[in-house]
């Protein structure tokens, strides 16, 4: 009988005024289990077609992730003239320690879009993520790293990733499938 996994849902937001520096690089993007004040001044949007979010905690004990990691996350076309479209987008959960250039893939899903792919101006298309975290061999998360959810997509120039500190219209969110090791 197949053993369901431990699950922790995460959020991706960006905080203008907190910060982290590991591995070399400054995050104001990061993982949260539940979303702060909704006070503290965030932005909604980043205009990339590539962005990382820091979990800023070290992980308490070696796990694994192991199984089916499930979500969204939503893209906004800032042109308010011109309907755009995503053509492709991966998502990826890494891990990494304190070294810069050091991240290991722990589970990765890459789809090509070609229809329901349009995006109107001045609105949002959200898009699922379901993505496999079994590795073989099994890679662990120590003590000493913490997890980066990459996201990146291939589309019109217009086109921002949502972030925002808004417990009502979430953003990006990702639940994770943790497994004790041993």
């Amino acid at each position: 009988m197949p053993i369901e996994a431990n699950y922790k849902t995460y959020y991706a937001i960006h905080l203008n005024h907190w910060s982290e520096t590991w591995g070399g690089v400054t995050y104001n993007k990061l993982l949260v289990k539940d979303f702060p004040d909704s006070n503290l001044v965030s932005t909604a949007t980043t205009k990339a077609s590539s962005i990382d979010f820091l979990y800023p905690r070290l992980v308490e004990n070696k796990y694994i992730l192991d199984g089916l990691a499930e979500g969204h996350f939503t893209l906004y076309n800032d042109n308010a003239s011109t309907v755009t479209t995503v053509t492709a987008y991966t998502v990826s959960v890494k891990k990494t320690d304190d070294v810069p250039s050091n991240e290991t893939i722990l589970g990765s899903y890459t789809k090509n879009i070609s229809s329901d792919n349009s995006v109107a101006t001045r609105s949002y298309l959200t898009l699922p993520i379901y993505m496999t975290t079994s590795n073989t061999p099994k890679i662990s998360v120590d003590a000493n790293e913490k997890l980066i959810l990459h996201i990146e997509f291939t589309g019109g120039s217009d086109l921002c990733i949502s972030h925002a500190n808004d417990s009502d219209n979430i953003d990006i969110e990702i639940k994770l499938p943790y497994a004790p090791t041993g």
